[in-house]
């Protein structure tokens, strides 16, 4: 098949994920060209691709073409309100969609309300993500517990840091690592909270962005998120053979260490983790539920009924 995704080429979330599935489609045979919404090439051209996928934005040139389009909704809905712009740009452009693809069933109902929406699982690279026993150096921490996510606006650590105070009174070695933060304001909040409530016996780390990411999960024992009510690129640390906590991972029944957002919560599900760590294997769960070529053929397979 020829595919073209449309995609804004940026340090995001969304950008990984689309640069994967781009890999995979190759990988799996399939003709592929990855163009800016301003027509740049960031991987190869295709003069006449049987179909058009969006993550980013459509250009103009590509309204009244006769190729049938999907777009990967890749945000979280409230998030896309929030902003007061990503949303209303996706109904704008609704008229010119096919058919949505959601990578997580509690978003479905949502983007279901818009358009059309099929639900494939929420691939990462398993290639990119994986153990590397013996290979690193451990950051401190019994265990040593990682929150890596964008920090912006409500999307920062402020529930793990005082759900940490209550694991760091059963586990006196417990040790926080604060990554990815970018912003100054952030930063500089986060310091204050620190002295003033008294954080420095757990909190070890408030750092910028990390170039070696699968490194860096390879580091520690647990990888925490605070999104809430839907998860993103956090499950990474299931490649890595880590485990994932987040209040907003509850796609499968079966995965034992779930919380709500919630600093008692998250707490609990710390220390059930910690404390019966090798309950799961955080390896082989990502290989069952969040490889990127399975995400792939189940939407090949989609793409395949809009031909």
């Amino acid at each position: 098949m020829k595919i073209t995704h449309w995609v804004k080429k940026e340090l995001s979330g969304l950008f990984v994920s689309t640069l994967e599935l781009v890999n995979s489609e190759i990988k799996q045979g399939h003709e592929v060209a990855m163009r800016q919404p301003d027509g740049a090439s960031i991987h190869g051209t295709l003069k006449d691709p049987d179909i058009e996928l969006v993550h980013s934005q459509l250009p103009i040139d590509s309204y009244f073409n006769d190729k049938p389009r999907g777009m990967w909704m890749h945000g979280e809905p409230l998030s896309s309100v929030g902003n007061k712009v990503s949303m209303k740009a996706i109904v704008d452009l609704a008229p010119k969609i096919d058919f949505f693809i959601a990578m997580r069933k509690q978003e479905l109902a949502v983007w279901n309300s818009i358009k059309k929406t099929y639900l494939v699982p929420k691939g990462i690279d398993l290639d990119r993500f994986y153990p590397m026993e013996g290979a690193t150096e451990r950051l401190s921490g019994e265990p040593a517990v990682l929150y890596i996510e964008n920090w912006r606006g409500a999307r920062n650590p402020l529930y793990l840091c005082v759900a940490m105070q209550e694991v760091w009174k059963k586990y006196p070695k417990a040790r926080l690592h604060l990554y990815n933060c970018n912003d100054k304001g952030m930063q500089e909040t986060f310091q204050a909270l620190s002295k003033n409530n008294k954080w420095w016996p757990f909190l070890r780390s408030i750092k910028g962005r990390e170039t070696d990411v699968n490194m860096l999960y390879n580091r520690v024992d647990m990888v925490v998120s605070c999104l809430y009510p839907l998860y993103a690129r956090g499950i990474e640390a299931f490649g890595a053979g880590k485990a994932f906590i987040g209040p907003g991972y509850r796609e499968h029944d079966d995965y034992p260490f779930q919380c709500d957002l919630q600093p008692e919560s998250m707490a609990a599900a710390i220390l059930d983790c910690w404390e019966n760590y090798d309950k799961v294997d955080y390896r082989q769960w990502a290989k069952d539920h969040h490889d990127v070529d399975e995400t792939v053929r189940q939407s090949v397979a989609i793409y395949e009924r809009y031909l």
